[in-house]
């Protein structure tokens, strides 16, 4: 009996340790990444994060011009936030990072380097409430370390009495941490805190401010945080003079913290997002916020963020709200989208480049020149924003009043000088998308209606812009009402793909057909009176056969020019010689598990011809791919994608973003020398696309000095809802903003030899990953809002690498939809490149559907297999070589020289697996040698 149990035990051992050998070698390896040659394209990339944290930063309150401080000014610190294990860098899950200790910048550490002294006996005191570290990263962040602050009996006579007689200055640090699946149900009920309460004041935090409140001390508050609080106590307390948004601010971006409350830099970043007093009232999100019965239902239509509270304070929605805040827009909204103080005035004077009496044609082109004058007393920068309010009609196509069109951040202007720049849009950048033909004029698509569209210059969302000279800040443009059939971009028809009876799949993502009674999504009609105050319904059981579609269109393909293994000499990468001939690499030199030193080098004449997407070449390159290569090459895309010794493909190593690269997933807490960029939901209040670019090149550079070719971002999804978990991960709630800001990213990677997975494609804006589940919401909406950020990366940044999502945007997953990304991504946008899923679900994402859908390549980080597709069917073939010729282009046309790095093999996981074997082998030994031995009875 117990050699059989060895048996099975040796035989299911080896079969499972095979099947995760991958994920379980990758974890014991750890990082073995070479970084001797990269310290100085590491060392821009640091200046880079202190650059964003600089430019990034918000100051939110300056009462009286508290600050800048003096020089000499000293200062307590209060929270357990502000210590070393408490202040947050870096969020949770897979879109943190691990920052190597010697470049970690803690804000006690940009306080010492800085020479900005602080009160280390408080400090110290704070320590020893908790030893827990805040942001430690993993695949399961605690949210709730962050909040371990003390009670009331903390704050005692005597340390009151130390802190005041050191300083009446206080620091006050607040911290929220959340991350990828940090919670089931988002931050709206998490730990112990339920409706919300996460992004509110804690017990203890209020007990520290009335401390400071009675103490009579003079505090700046730092908000060190994922997602946006509730912020209205900035206005309960006399105490608190001043407030500083710092976001989680990378490896060195702390540096902008002393800088900016000294004076040393004039802050510059403005709100990404709506900073409203209370997120759970007045906001038509919140009802719809988490998945329930694996729906979500964006029910809010096209009014997010400052488009709702912009457009409801337009139609006077907030009437009747009166607090101790104020009344109307003013009691609900504490800080509008685009909101930031500096310590100096700026004014504007514009000319914009159409007459008044124009009207807009179907391919105009517009500018607004705008010269920013310095007006105070201090160097600074100023942003200059661009919106337009369109003309609505009642019951027409849903319209915001006010929508971003384009912004510019100026250079440093001294006091009394000036700088101008320029504001550019097209006529379709104001086109909504009728997506039913609200207006009746028998046309779906985008279009402008008749009237006036007013141009708009403004600080922020809600504010007009100060004009010199009683200057004009606003300007119109008449539209005669035009049409876009086609794309202005590629000249592709655009048409309906998810709406009523031609819809994917027969299945509108509205959800019409399969939530019963449908669902009434908002409208500004009658002054918003369809405001939702309960969950949408959920679907029909019907659903999940809608679930398991699978396109057809290419099953009666001929394949019959298709080949396998048909060597033809065309490799991408070759073996350079000493005297300067070439000859074919062998797999291990393009597996970079060679050690004879071998130069590789691009074909560049092969990569050239290659580079254009429609070249006949093509045919006779793919054919020299064998099956097996096929299906590796597809299948095999965890954190890599594969060598092809048949076309000389090297290797292809890809991380894990978006804050620089990080092997979170594979192994959470192991530090990286690469750098650690701050969250995007801090980088988004930049406004800075010049600065981001700069991003992306530093990335690229990294890159190739480390051996890496492919990055997992950025992240474009928006926020949607305070409450995600992975709001950190994403610029803001505008499309535009989160738009210009990625595209400037992946351009400047793409130029420096990095392709990025532009992620996640899309509506996917939940922080629990939504595998399988259903999400609805109107075509006008997911194209105007949710897709835009997608688009502007990929007309504009050039994208050729995209991250398909999780969930099904409406009832079909987004990796096998195949209206999102082939008719509507390749078909409309003209893309072409890699289409990756997220992490591999072997349980719905099932190889055949997304090839046939569009999806090209698996991140497989789990089982590293080849796809299990038959070839033999036209279908999958026709798709499997649509996906290799994907894959391969993204190579081609990123690549400008070669820079390998193997996958790293675990000693420990080899001998372990080795040992084990062993010792179960000798059991079985065992066993056999006493089953075999005869017994004395047999012997006598």
């Amino acid at each position: 009996m117990i050699a059989v149990v060895l048996v099975v035990a040796i035989v299911v051992g080896n079969v499972m340790i095979s099947r995760f050998s991958y994920v379980i070698n990758q974890a014991l390896a750890g990082d073995t990444t070479d970084y001797s040659s990269a310290s100085a394209e590491l060392e821009a990339g640091d200046e880079i994060v202190q650059a964003l944290g600089e430019e990034s930063m918000v100051l939110l309150k300056n009462e009286d011009s508290f600050l800048p401080l003096d020089k000499e000014e000293k200062v307590n610190l209060f929270g357990w936030a502000a210590t070393d294990q408490g202040f947050l860098l870096v969020g949770g899950g897979s879109g943190g990072t691990v920052i190597a200790a010697q470049n970690k910048v803690t804000l006690t550490t940009a306080l010492d380097k800085e020479g900005l002294e602080y009160n280390k006996e408080l400090l110290d005191a704070y320590s020893a409430v908790s030893s827990a570290d805040a942001d430690a990263n993993s695949n399961s962040p605690d949210s709730m370390a962050a909040l371990a602050n003390p009670d009331a009996s903390f704050y005692t006579e005597d340390r009151m009495q130390q802190a005041k007689e050191f300083s009446d200055t206080a620091i006050v640090v607040l911290s929220r941490f959340s991350g990828e699946n940090a919670s089931q149900t988002e931050l709206i009920d998490i730990g112990t805190y339920s409706n919300g309460t996460f992004l509110e004041l804690t017990e203890n935090e209020k007990a520290m401010f009335d401390a400071l409140e009675e103490n009579g001390f003079n505090a700046i508050v730092l908000f060190n945080t994922t997602n946006n609080m509730e912020m209205g106590f900035l206005e309960e307390y006399d105490c608190v003079k001043a407030a500083l948004y710092v976001g989680l601010p990378g490896q060195s971006g702390a540096l902008a913290i002393p800088r900016i409350l000294r004076g040393d830099v004039n802050p510059s970043g403005r709100t990404a997002d709506t900073l409203a007093y209370d997120y759970q009232s007045n906001n038509p999100t919140y009802v719809n916020g988490r998945y329930v019965d694996n729906s979500m239902v964006y029910q809010e239509g096209i009014y997010v963020g400052y488009k709702w509270y912009e457009t409801a304070d337009e139609e006077g929605f907030f009437n009747g709200v009166n607090n101790a805040y104020g009344t109307g827009y003013d009691a609900v909204v504490q800080y509008p989208f685009g909101y930031g103080l500096s310590y100096t005035e700026f004014e504007w004077e514009a000319t914009p480049s159409w007459s008044a009496d124009e009207n807009l044609s179907a391919t105009g082109e517009y500018t607004v020149e705008v010269t920013v004058h310095n007006t105070g007393d201090t160097a600074g920068k100023d942003v200059v924003q661009l919106y337009y309010t369109p003309p609505y009609t009642q019951g027409g196509i849903e319209m915001a009043s006010v929508n971003l069109l384009a912004f510019a951040k100026t250079d440093l202007i001294q006091p009394g000088e000036s700088q101008t720049v320029t504001l550019t849009f097209d006529t379709y950048d104001l086109a909504s998308y009728d997506y039913n033909d609200a207006n009746g004029n028998q046309f779906s698509g985008y279009e402008t209606v008749p009237g006036d569209y007013e141009i708009r210059l403004m600080k922020n969302s809600h504010t007009d812009g100060i004009m010199a000279e009683n200057g004009e800040s606003s300007f119109l443009l008449k539209s005669p009402g035009i049409t876009f059939p086609q794309d202005p971009d590629t000249n592709a028809e655009v048409t309906n793909l998810f709406t009523g009876e031609t819809a994917y799949a027969g299945t509108p993502i509205d959800g019409s057909t399969m939530i019963e009674g449908g669902v009434d999504y908002l409208s500004r009609a009658d002054g918003f009176a369809n405001y939702p105050t309960t969950t949408a319904g959920a679907p029909s059981s019907q659903v999940d056969e809608i679930g398991v579609y699978e396109y057809d269109g290419y099953d009666d393909a001929d394949v019959s020019d298709i080949q396998y293994g048909v060597d033809s000499g065309m490799y991408l990468v070759v073996v350079e010689k000493e005297d300067g001939s070439t000859q074919r690499a062998t797999l291990d030199q393009l597996k970079g598990t060679d050690t004879s030193g071998a130069k590789l080098v691009i074909n560049e004449e092969l990569m050239e011809t290659l580079s254009d997407y429609d070249a006949e070449e093509w045919d006779t390159f793919l054919d020299q791919l064998s099956e097996q290569e096929v299906k590796d090459l597809i299948g095999k895309g965890g954190f890599k994608n594969e060598a092809a010794y048949s076309v000389g493909k090297p290797l292809s190593t890809d991380r894990d973003g978006p804050a620089g690269f990080n092997m979170g997933v594979t192994n959470p807490n192991t530090e990286t020398m690469w750098t650690g960029f701050p969250t995007e939901s801090l980088i988004g209040c930049c406004w800075n696309p010049s600065l981001t670019y700069s991003m992306g090149v530093a990335q690229g550079k990294v890159a190739s000095a480390t051996g890496l070719q492919g990055w997992y971002a950025p992240g474009v999804n928006l926020h949607r809802s305070v409450y995600n978990t992975r709001n950190y991960e994403y610029f803001s709630e505008d499309s535009v903003l989160t738009g210009k800001l990625a595209a400037a990213v992946v351009q400047g990677a793409k130029e420096n030899n990095l392709y990025c997975y532009v992620k996640h494609f899309a509506v996917s804006e939940a922080g629990a990953n939504p595998n399988d589940k259903n999400t609805w919401l109107t075509e006008q909406a997911l194209r105007e809002i949710y897709l835009k950020p997608f688009e502007m990366c990929v007309k504009d940044g050039g994208a050729n690498a995209i991250m398909s999502a999780f969930n099904r945007v409406g009832a079909v997953w987004a990796g096998a939809n195949h209206a999102l990304i082939t008719d509507l991504l390749r078909g409309e946008w003209g893309f072409h490149g890699t289409v990756i899923t997220d992490w591999y679900q072997p349980y719905y994402m099932d190889y055949t559907r997304g090839l046939k859908a569009g999806n090209n390549l698996w991140l497989d980080g789990t089982f590293d297999r080849a796809a299990e597709i038959d070839l033999s069917d036209a279908g999958t073939a026709y798709s499997a070589r649509q996906a290799v010729k994907n894959i391969l282009y993204t190579y081609v046309v990123t690549t400008t020289a070669v820079s390998i790095t193997d996958v790293p093999q675990s000693t420990l996981f080899i001998a372990l697996w080795a040992g084990i074997n062993v010792i179960l082998v000798a059991g079985l030994g065992t066993c056999v040698f006493f089953i075999a031995k005869p017994s004395k009875k047999e012997k006598r």
